[in-house]
């Protein structure tokens, strides 16, 4: 899986347009080989933008999952900067109309840019690594926190059940049987979850599954809940539990506080090449007296994983249904089988 906090494409070439900027407006002003501002910057932007794609191009194909090594990355910094600085140079000088040798500039100045190219090209790379390193650091921070909440709250869903087990021995054995089926299998999809960075969506919707059977054979007729995955889009991956706590939501704060119960379902789809999840409830609803304790832990944390994995390009939107109850969508990024 790709590194999830490399710094955007368009967020580095904005920072490369700005750089050759200040570039051209330096040698402007303090060298006597420049030819004005716009050549300059004219020639400053080629060099750039070339070197930049010489450089950063091959490292996020050659290192797609990691930092990247510092020695095979310092001779692709200085391989970049030699790119970048002839052949911007050349078409520059193209685009200019100027000749395509470098002679009127003298043998010294040529070397200085040539030096000021290499240094840039160093200084930019350098800086871009480090905010990716701190990124992914925070990233790793944030996995940490979920394994932690999962750790804090898995106990009390554990303890409920196995004293629902320990009633229904004796004056159910079938329905026990089945709680100790569907927990075995929750058990086990969720110490999967833990140890993996991530998970198709059908094993997503397998962990829910069990943890549903589990609340239903709790909550009795009280809950109802309905799973809608189209097999197409069954082998994406995605965070692993990512699902679970919108879930958890759903049923602690939305169905059991109802006399009545309710519906739970939560629904996978397509919409303009991103994938959309889910979680319903006709349950009480956004800011009722049931809900306003509790539910923004879990909320919080899934807002948390989906800023530490995809930025800006994913989204979550919370609102409330007009016949009661609440709806919670998350919108993800597709990209080469992963969202």
């Amino acid at each position: 899986m790709a590194l999830a906090s490399r710094v955007p494409v368009r967020r580095m070439l904005l920072a490369t347009l700005a750089l050759n900027t200040l570039i051209a407006l330096a040698i402007t002003a303090f060298s006597r080989h420049g030819h004005g501002f716009i050549n300059n910057l004219v020639l400053s932007q080629c060099i750039g933008l070339l070197t930049y794609a010489a450089i950063d191009l091959p490292r996020r194909r050659l290192w797609p999952a990691g930092p990247s090594p510092m020695l095979p990355m310092a001779a692709l910094v200085l391989a970049g900067a030699c790119i970048g600085w002839f052949g911007g140079s050349l078409l520059g000088r193209l685009l200019l109309g100027l000749p395509p040798t470098l002679g009127d500039i003298g043998t010294d100045a040529a070397i200085g840019f040539f030096t000021l190219t290499v240094a840039a090209g160093f200084a930019a790379t350098g800086y871009f690594q480090a905010r990716e390193r701190i990124a992914a650091s925070e990233a790793l921070a944030a996995e940490a926190r979920l394994r932690l909440l999962s750790a804090q709250i898995e106990p009390h869903f554990l303890f409920n059940t196995l004293a629902n087990l320990q009633a229904l021995i004796t004056v159910d054995p079938l329905r026990a049987q089945a709680m100790l089926t569907h927990l075995d299998r929750y058990l086990r999809a969720t110490l999967s979850a833990t140890r993996d960075t991530d998970a198709t969506l059908g094993a997503e919707f397998g962990l829910l599954r069990a943890y549903l059977e589990i609340i239903a054979i709790r909550m009795g007729q009280r809950l109802a809940f309905e799973l809608d995955l189209p097999a197409a889009v069954a082998g994406l991956r995605v965070l692993p539990m990512l699902l679970q706590p919108l879930v958890e939501n759903a049923i602690q704060h939305g169905l059991e506080p109802k006399i009545a119960g309710g519906r739970v379902r939560v629904q996978a789809r397509m919409e303009a090449g991103r994938l959309c999840l889910v979680v319903e409830d006709d349950g009480c609803g956004i800011g009722t007296a049931q809900t306003s304790a509790g539910t923004g832990v879990g909320l919080a944390n899934v807002r948390e994983r989906l800023a530490a994995h995809y930025g800006n390009r994913a989204q979550l939107d919370i609102a409330a249904r007009p016949a009661g109850g609440t709806v919670v969508t998350l919108t993800l990024p597709l990209q080469g089988g992963h969202a």
